[in-house]
Parts: C-alpha cells; sequence; structure tokens
C-alpha cells in the first residue's frame, strides 16, 4: 500500500457560524496525501489514519453524540508526486457529550490524483469501544504511484523513472494505556508491481521483480498530551513502530524495521511557539527499496528530494519557529541536520546534510486553528517547495 497515498481524516463545518459556535468541540479532518511524520519513508507501504484526526482540544465542552458528515477537496504539492487534489468524506460519531475526552469513531473514504497520472483510492473506518479503552483500525487502498529516485552509481548519476501499483489492506488493534498512552498491534498485506521504465546497471537490492508481496507484522506505541492536535502550543508527542516482514507471513523476503519520532512544543506568548523534532528509523535484513529509509520524505528533513537519499538507517532533528503574524496569517523558520547510513549507490553519506528554510501560513477557517502552509527549503545540495494542509510537525 502506498505512503504517499497518505490520506489524514479530520473534521470541517457545515457554516461558518455553527463552527465558530463548536470550535472546540468538533473533531478536526485533514485531507493530505503527504507523508508525515508517523509514516515518514518510502512512496509504498501501510495506510494508517492518524491517531490525532478525533482528538478535542483539552479544554473542549460537551460534544454532540449525533453523527456528521464532512466533506474536503485539497489541494497539494511535494517533491515526490508534484501538484495533485485529494477529495474525501467521512462521517464521524460515537462521542458521547458527557465524555469532554472521547473520540470520535470515523469511517469515510478519498481520493488522490497527482500530475504525472498518479493516483489512490482508500477506505477506512477507526472505531473506539468498551468506553474509549479499544480501538480498530481498518483501511483498504489501491492506486498507481508515478515519480523519479535517483542514484548515484561511480562517476554517473541515474535518474530512474518509476511506477508502483498497489492493492492492499491495513488492520490494527490498540489499547488505552493510562490517560495519553496507547499500545498495538496490527498486519498489513497487498502486493505491488514495480516498473522502471529507464533501466541501467543498478544495485541488487533496488532491482525488484515484476510483483512484491508484502505482509508485514506491526507493533506500535505512543504517547500524546498535547493541547491541540492541529496546532500544539504546549506537550508532546512520541511514537516507536516496530515492523516485521518474513516469508513465512507471505513476504516476498525476509527484514525488520523501528520508526521512532518525538516532538515537543513550547509557547512564547500569545503569537509565538518553538516545536522541536527528533525522528529515525532503522532497516534490517533483506528490504525492498520502497522500505528502506528515505530522506527528504514528509518533513525529515524539508530541502532535500525524496529518492536521492536512501539508506539501512536515518536520523533526522530540527526546530522550527512559528510566529502568528494575524489572526489569518503566520511565518515560520526552521532548520535542522540528518544523516543516512548504508545507502543505496555510492552517493557520499559520510557528512551531515543541514536544512533551512522558511514558509507561511494561511488560517482556512477562524475558529480553527487549521493552516494551508508552503515551505520553501534548502539542503546541502538540493532545495525544495511543498504545499499542503496542517503543520509540518
Amino acid at each position: 500500500m502506498a505512503r504517499r497515498a497518505l490520506i489524514v481524516l479530520a473534521a470541517a463545518a457545515a457554516s461558518t457560524s455553527a463552527l465558530a459556535e463548536q470550535a472546540s468541540q468538533r473533531p478536526q479532518i485533514v485531507l493530505a496525501p503527504s507523508a508525515t511524520a508517523a509514516e515518514p519513508t518510502g512512496p509504498m507501504s501501510g495506510i494508517r489514519i492518524l491517531e490525532d484526526l478525533d482528538r478535542p482540544s483539552e479544554d473542549s465542552a460537551a460534544t454532540n453524540d449525533k453523527g456528521h458528515w464532512v466533506v474536503a477537496p485539497l489541494p497539494f504539492r511535494n517533491e515526490l508526486l508534484g501538484v495533485g487534489l485529494v477529495v474525501g468524506a467521512g462521517y464521524l460519531y460515537g462521542a458521547s457529550e458527557s465524555d469532554t475526552n472521547a473520540r470520535h469513531s470515523v469511517a469515510g473514504a478519498a481520493g488522490m490524483y497527482a500530475e504525472g497520472g498518479s493516483w489512490a483510492a482508500v477506505a477506512a473506518h477507526r472505531g473506539y469501544w468498551a468506553e474509549q479503552r479499544y480501538r480498530t483500525t481498518l483501511a483498504v487502498a489501491t492506486g498507481e504511484l508515478l515519480y523519479n529516485v535517483e542514484l548515484q552509481l561511480g562517476a554517473n548519476e541515474s535518474k530512474l523513472r518509476l511506477g508502483q501499483e498497489f492493492t492492499g489492506y491495513m488492520l490494527q488493534g490498540a489499547a488505552r494505556v493510562g490517560e495519553h498512552g496507547w499500545l498495538g498491534a496490527g498486519v498489513t498485506r497487498g502486493t505491488t508491481d514495480v516498473r522502471i521504465r529507464n533501466l541501467p546497471e543498478l544495485p541488487a537490492e533496488f532491482s525488484p521483480d515484476a510483483s512484491i508481496a508484502i505482509s508485514n507484522l506491526v507493533l506500535n506505541g505512543e504517547f500524546d498530551n498535547r493541547d491541540n492536535d492541529l496546532y500544539a502550543r504546549s506537550g508532546q508527542y512520541a511514537q516507536a513502530e516496530a515492523l516485521v516482514a518474513r516469508e513465512d507471513y507471505g513476504a516476498d523476503s525476509n527484514y525488520q524495521s523501528i520508526e521512532v519520532e518525538w516532538n515537543a512544543y513550547k509557547s512564547f506568548g500569545e503569537d509565538n511557539v518553538l516545536a522541536l523534532r527528533v525522528a529515525g528509523k532503522i532497516v534490517d535484513g533483506d528490504p525492498p527499496f520502497f522500505a528502506l529509509a528515505w530522506f527528504g520524505t514528509g518533513v525529515d528533513l524539508r530541502g532535500y528530494t525524496p529518492g536521492r537519499y536512501i539508506g539501512e538507517s536515518m536520523f533526522a532533528a530540527q526546530a522550527e519557529w512559528r510566529w502568528q503574524a494575524t489572526p489569518r496569517w503566520g511565518l515560520v523558520a526552521f532548520g535542522g541536520t540528518g544523516k543516512v547510513s548504508g545507502a543505496l549507490g555510492d552517493i557520499d553519506t559520510d557528512a551531515w546534510l543541514p536544512a533551512g528554510g522558511f514558509g507561511v501560513r494561511f488560517r482556512l477557517v477562524k475558529a480553527l486553528p487549521l493552516n494551508m502552509r508552503a515551505d520553501f527549503a534548502w539542503g546541502r545540495d538540493d532545495y525544495t517547495f511543498s504545499l499542503a494542509v496542517g503543520e509540518a510537525f
């Protein structure tokens, strides 16, 4: 399934007046096909619905337990797929008005189309059960992704035009641990057909079969005490995920990976926030190329085109200063550094990979801290421009 077809669902209001009255009550819905902190690498692998799509603000009033529909078309731009559009619809239900910390159950579907012909479709459900002590997540997806990968082979640089068709599903269950934690497990299964149109001499690990079977066991845990999921001003978010693929389970090869992330937020007055992030990934065994660590995918780090630095491990750290200049407009400045080890090809990864940049924010609706963001970033040997909905992390 496609990480690059990641669909995140959150809430929207039917009218401005209703939204103003219930801004702190409604779950927030965002539709964005770019990778996130939880899925930072590779154009193919698991689809997941982010945990914060339905989390209310800490100071929220009682919610209405009647279900409601939301529909949202949203544009995006990233360096892997280019310019595109996501259109989605979701039905939110089940949060009791007597529980101010309750999360909504969500059922939804969305489609994505990007320049060059990339497309994806997903249907998903996340449900909360037994007084919100347990949750289940099911997603099914299909699509085709077209993108470029650059490899340094000796003194030559090769640009590969890749096409991947995919179909698969993800099933997960989790139990609440304390007030802010979850522990869960799940499976991801699917198939992807890989095409390389301009086929030079490639490293063995990058020469995929015509069809690759995906069958992964996933274990994950998270901690989240942020004050708000769309625009956090305080608190922390941490997550760890272990993935195991075995031929005995139906996968084409044996490999395993661990991904970790930590975000922290600190406000300075009413208009300024400092956001910090550290993330990493380690892959071991015989993984397909799309399961490796892709530097530059998602927000780790902005300033690098995905597909140039791909390796067996990755580390990235960054900071972002956020200034709300007016009620609708904001500015950010960010910088960080990272490293890739065990890279494909002959590209130099001994040196650190610094990056920095600035961005503009526009609040889509006055009553909710939901921003459209445009980020310009520069890396050691590259630069990027990205357009998306929601903060980078």
